[in-house]
C-alpha cells in the first residue's frame, strides 16, 4: 500500500474540528464557574443510601451474579454453598448452581427467608475450573472461595456481583 499524503487543508480541518469539539465540552464548565457561589456543604463522605433501594416493585432479596474473568464469561455451572451463621458456626441453607447467565435461578433469600444475619457463600472454583478443562497449575492456587457478608436492613435489596479467576477474586455490594 502506498503512503498516503494528507493535504494541508484536510489536516487544518481536522485540527479545527478538534478545537471546536474541545470548546464545546468546556463551555458548560465555564458557565458553572460564572454561576453564583453556593454556601459550603459538609465534607463529602462515602455514598450511602438514605433508605431502601426500590426497583419498580421488586421485593427485597439477596441475589448473586458470578463472572469468570479467566474465560471472560458468566460462571455457568459454578456451585455455591450458601450458609447462615448460627451459634458461632456456618450452617448450610442450600447449594445452588449458577445458570447460563451466572446467576442462581431463584434469589438466595426472599420473603420470609430474608432475615438479618451473617451469611457465607462458598464458591467451588476448583471444581468449576476442572469441569471447564482449564489448563491450570496443579494443585490449583484457589480452591473454595468464601464470601462473607451481613444483612442488616431486610427492607433493602442486596445484589452480590462476584468476579473470580484462578488467582484472585473480588466482590462488592450492588443493588
Amino acid at each position: 500500500m502506498e503512503n498516503q499524503v494528507v493535504s494541508r487543508p484536510a489536516r487544518r480541518q481536522f485540527a479545527l474540528s478538534g478545537l471546536a469539539l474541545g470548546a464545546a465540552a468546556l463551555a458548560p464548565r465555564a458557565a458553572l464557574a460564572q454561576a453564583p457561589a453556593q454556601p459550603a456543604a459538609a465534607p463529602a463522605g462515602p455514598a450511602q443510601a438514605s433508605g431502601p433501594i426500590v426497583l419498580h416493585g421488586v421485593s427485597p432479596r439477596l441475589t448473586v451474579h458470578a463472572l469468570d474473568t479467566f474465560h471472560g464469561a458468566a460462571a455457568t455451572g459454578l456451585r455455591i454453598d450458601f450458609s447462615r451463621l448460627e451459634g458461632g458456626q456456618y450452617k448450610l441453607v442450600r447449594s445452588v448452581v449458577m445458570n447460563g447467565n451466572g446467576r442462581s435461578d431463584e434469589p438466595l433469600l426472599i420473603g420470609e427467608s430474608y432475615q438479618a444475619g451473617d451469611y457465607e457463600l462458598l464458591l467451588h472454583v476448583d471444581d468449576y475450573f476442572a469441569a471447564k478443562g482449564a489448563k491450570l497449575p496443579k494443585p490449583p492456587f484457589l480452591t473454595k472461595l468464601p464470601v462473607r457478608m451481613r444483612v442488616v436492613n431486610v427492607a433493602e435489596r442486596i445484589h452480590l456481583p462476584i468476579q473470580f479467576g484462578p488467582w484472585s477474586y473480588t466482590y462488592s455490594r450492588g443493588s
